[in-house]
């Protein structure tokens, strides 16, 4: 009989190494031109933080942006965003965590999470979790989850799960259950079938 080998499998492996996948922080945008750059150079998720400054974005600030995109605010920034023409419609403009936003022209806007937005002329804003509205001119908004929307001027809004809808002028809703409607407009309110 040979000798047996006694070296232990232990020390025939090798050791091992815990990798974990570290991600970059992601890099905030503060103004205009940073957007702007971000968003030549191809970045796909623009985060901004303006810091409590108002910034003012246009047709410029998007005309050599790629097609898919999204541009978030975040942490109580502030922005007024002005489009003669509409973005692509995979172009998104988020805003979120109290921010405040203020939309004229032919903006789309997805709103969340206590943010704040004013629509003027034909944008469109789609609210959500307890995002507070106020719609103007042609806006027209889809508000659920505890959206409260304050519409004027013929503004439309489509409303369910538990929003409040303020309707003044010639506003118009057509709502779901659960939603409740007040202002001198409530008569121009369509109940829709669930």
């Amino acid at each position: 009989m040979g000798k047996k080998n006694t070296v232990s499998r232990s020390t025939q492996r090798h050791p091992r190494v815990y990798v974990s996948r570290v991600q970059a922080p992601p890099r905030i945008s503060r103004n205009a031109d940073s957007i702007r750059e971000r968003l030549r150079n191809g970045a796909k998720t623009v985060v901004v933080d303006t810091a409590g400054q108002l910034i003012e974005l246009d047709d410029k600030t998007f005309a050599s942006a790629g097609d898919e995109w999204t541009l978030r605010f975040t942490a109580g920034s502030q922005a007024r965003i002005h489009l003669d023409s509409p973005l692509p419609a995979t172009a998104h403009i988020v805003a979120t965590d109290a921010t405040t936003v203020e939309v004229t022209g032919q903006v789309h806007v997805w709103a969340y999470t206590h943010a704040t937005v004013t629509a003027f002329d034909q944008c469109r804003v789609v609210a959500h979790n307890h995002a507070f509205i106020r719609a103007c001119d042609h806006s027209v908004v889809w508000a659920d989850d505890n959206v409260v929307v304050h519409a004027y001027d013929e503004a439309t809004v489509q409303a369910r799960d538990h929003a409040i809808l303020a309707l003044s002028d010639e506003a118009r809703a057509v709502v779901e259950t659960a939603v409740v409607v007040r202002g001198p407009a409530r008569k121009n309110v369509t109940m829709r079938d669930t």
